[in-house]
């Protein structure tokens, strides 16, 4: 088995519970504890492994709305209205996007009275010259992590 082999399955591991030992991980893939070790801390150093997060299912904190928002901004305003969604609390995704709008946002929020002072208040800022936002009736898949087997 390559290394890369090896970082793919360990990442799958991972994924799945990040809060296993070393030593339960190394007997899951058949490898030394001091492999996983190596191997985690080599993820780590060159930025593959970001962080470590719980999974969170947002609809039991309240926050079960999800909606798209796409963004049309004047050209010169687009990095200041991208480095402000970024700090905006309800907003999960921005992503600076081609085609008839710029920028494309997902947010969870409360209710559809959250998301419509939250839609006003983008709308109010600087360079953005309309939305068009979509509310998502059902996820029947949200993931983030792509390219890895599952075990």
């Amino acid at each position: 088995m390559t290394y890369r082999d090896l970082d793919k399955r360990l990442l799958s591991a991972l994924r799945e519970n990040a809060r296993r030992s070393n030593r339960q991980l190394a007997a899951e893939l058949g490898v030394a504890a001091t492999t996983v070790g190596k191997r985690i801390a080599d993820l780590e150093a060159t930025g593959v492994i970001l962080g470590y997060r719980p999974s969170i299912d947002y609809r039991k904190l309240g926050l079960g709305l999800v909606a798209v928002t796409r963004i049309k901004a004047r050209g010169e305003a687009l990095p200041a209205i991208v480095a402000s969604l970024v700090l905006h609390p309800h907003l999960t995704h921005v992503y600076e996007i081609t085609g008839e709008f710029d920028v494309m946002v997902i947010g969870r929020f409360a209710d559809e009275s959250e998301m419509n002072r939250e839609i006003k208040s983008m709308l109010s800022m600087p360079g953005i010259e309309g939305t068009n936002t979509s509310i998502v009736l059902d996820a029947p898949k949200e993931q983030l992590d792509v390219g890895l087997p599952r075990e």
